[in-house]
């Protein structure tokens, strides 16, 4: 079974440098993965008012304070009771301690754990159930279709109806009658463009309704019903006339022992079919915790709760405490070292420091490379490997790719060791005594 994401391909030097900073020089990895963060476009709709910053929320301040209060009480009572964590995937784990191991470089722990929370397919989420003494927490239901969260059975089902029919039902097209009566104007939602047909038909409430709870039910009802915009447009009412008058029939999947498959004609009779036939398997209540991938959280889980894992993700990657404690302990368990350094920022590689003393003695050409580091302390790691090659000697029988080949292998063991630090971000350092307790 294939993993879900893979971080092999990915060149952690390349996630934590601002692109105007980084460096021109040749690595020993032949990996990349460039992750730049694409900002989604900005989404705007026909005769929509256009919003910007604070002197429209001057302007129109009830709609603002009415739609922010309310996402926010509505967000405050969902998941009440109930505290979300972040785990690090094993599989994220191993591919960052693999490339660690390869590039024997040192990261940030916090970066590395900003780097998993970048993904949900990286993290896995826990969900577990707190006390309380003012109110019950909050019910949750996980649909075994997909590991989603909900707040109700019947959200719940809708969701899997919705979204997982062609499981239980074949769908098939047919032609019927056009809507009879006088129309002269379409509804149309003035932020998804979906036509919800004339405000007098008979199934327009039922749309209307139907669309708000599946797409707008974080805003208050009131707010989606004002952006409903009225077109007076023939041609337009003709093109809903012809796509009205094809409907759809629903066969299920695993039908009766009858000799006529069951035929269901409409929504409605399909989803009280569906609810007496598959809902009480489609469920399970979480009494005390649940585990679920993140992309079971982000993706397939009730819009408020996806709206409280949103918020808590933002907290987290401003400071990504309780996930690097884990992270770090999952590294130090693949043999890899934590320490400090830098004014206590934390970093993880293959060694910790370790400072050169009168009781572990270097040979001499390893005290020449190491004093060439320190005299380029500032230098790029492209010049800083220049230095350490021109300040040894070029012997006889070596040519220029058996010398740098040399000056690598004494590099790489003084790395191995923690007498050379290779900072991702800062390039190579000589070990000192610490001033600090290292963790």
């Amino acid at each position: 079974m294939e993993p879900l994401f893979s971080l092999e391909n990915a060149d952690l030097n390349t996630l934590f440098t601002p692109a105007w900073v980084k460096e021109t020089t040749v690595t020993h990895s032949s990996h990349f993965l460039e992750e730049a963060s694409k900002e989604a476009p900005e989404r705007r709709f026909k005769n929509a008012p256009a919003f910007r910053g604070r002197r429209d929320r001057k302007n129109h301040p009830s709609l603002f304070n009415k739609k922010e209060d309310h996402v926010a009480v509505k967000r405050a009572l969902a998941l009440h009771g109930w505290k979300i964590e972040f785990l690090p995937e094993p599989q994220s784990v191993d591919d960052i301690a693999k490339q660690i191991k390869s590039d024997s470089k040192a990261y940030p722990l916090f970066e590395l754990a900003r780097l998993i929370l970048q993904k949900p397919e990286r993290y896995t989420l826990r969900f577990v159930k707190i006390s309380t003494r003012e109110t019950l927490p909050s019910r949750l239901y996980q649909c075994l279709v997909d590991q989603g969260l909900w707040l109700s059975e019947k959200e719940l089902v809708s969701h899997v109806l919705k979204n997982y029919r062609d499981r239980y039902y074949v769908t098939e097209k047919i032609e019927v009658e056009p809507p009879k009566g006088l129309y002269t104007s379409l509804a149309v939602c003035g932020m998804s463009q979906t036509i919800l047909g004339p405000s007098n038909h008979h199934e327009y409430q039922t749309k209307m309704r139907q669309l708000y709870l599946e797409r707008f039910a974080h805003l208050p009802f009131e707010v989606f019903k004002n952006r409903i915009m009225i077109l007076r447009d023939p041609a337009k009412i003709e093109e809903w006339k012809k796509a009205e008058s094809t409907t759809e029939i629903f066969i299920p999947v695993a039908p009766s022992q009858e000799a006529q498959p069951l035929k269901i004609s409409s929504l409605a009779a399909l989803e009280a079919h569906f609810k007496q036939e598959h809902a009480p398997s489609l469920s399970a209540e979480i009494n005390e915790e649940v585990f679920l991938s993140g992309v079971s959280g982000t993706q397939c889980s009730d819009p408020l709760i996806k709206s409280v894992i949103e918020q808590s993700l933002q907290e987290i990657k401003r400071f990504p405490l309780p996930l690097s404690h884990l992270l770090g302990r999952e590294l130090g368990a693949r043999g890899l070292q934590i320490f400090k350094a830098h004014e206590n920022i934390v970093y993880v590689s293959l060694a910790r420091p370790r400072y050169v003393s009168e009781e572990r003695p270097l040979s001499p050409s390893l005290m020449v490379l190491l004093n060439t580091l320190k005299s380029h302390q500032k230098s790029s790691r492209a010049e800083q490997w220049q230095a350490i090659v021109a300040s040894r000697p070029l012997q006889l029988e070596e040519n220029k790719d058996q010398h740098e080949s040399a000056v690598a292998k004494d590099l790489t063991w003084l790395i191995h060791e923690g007498y050379v630090m290779n900072y991702a971000s800062r390039g190579f350092e000589i070990a000192k005594k610490p001033k600090t307790q290292s963790l």
